[in-house]
């Protein structure tokens, strides 16, 4: 039974390959005694952090696509992980969830993406932040398995990762040159 349950669990996609994922996500009050590596929901980690709880050493908090993340951050350094939930791959909130925790509140653990994303999506979740994927889609495990990587060359949307390059990618933003 428990091969049963490996072999059908997510897997984690990080650097260009497939890993085990050591994390376990638990039920909304859970009870965390004596456990690392937990990824518990939102609101749970929220009374947790109010309540000034013992927490594990490798803790982690499932981020809901409905989720503030602007509610964390007082407690982001007792943070390593954060999942960010997809609901469907057309709600877009996990990608602003992302580039919040990296870019305005200074994230420095591993953001991963769960739940309905497709393949085309992940170049620019990458760009937003997230650091690894929990694979659950056969389709995207496929196209990962393959090799595929959505190779994206023109950006709309700047992000902090691109610096100076910004204006380099939007050539129709520079401004035109007197003749």
């Amino acid at each position: 039974m428990s091969d049963l349950k490996a072999e059908t669990a997510p897997t984690l996609y990080r650097d260009g390959a497939f890993h085990q994922d050591l994390w376990t996500t638990l039920e909304e009050g859970a009870d965390l005694s004596d456990m690392n590596n937990v990824l518990v929901p939102f609101k749970q980690a929220l009374e947790l952090f109010v309540a000034r709880t013992n927490l594990p050493q490798a803790f982690g908090v499932v981020v809901g696509a409905e989720d503030d993340v602007a509610e964390l951050a007082p407690y982001l350094d007792k943070i390593a992980v954060i999942d960010v939930s997809f609901p469907g791959f057309g709600d877009g909130r996990s990608f602003s969830s992302a580039r919040l925790l990296k870019e305005r509140f200074g994230f420095n653990g591993e953001i991963r993406a769960v739940g309905n994303y497709i393949l085309d999506q992940m170049p620019f979740l990458v760009r937003c932040g997230v650091d690894s994927f929990v694979i659950s889609s056969p389709k995207v495990r496929v196209g990962l398995e393959r090799g595929d990587w959505p190779e994206v060359t023109n950006y709309y949307q700047p992000t902090g990762a691109d610096g100076d390059k910004t204006i380099a990618r939007r050539p129709w933003l520079r401004s035109k040159q007197s003749e």
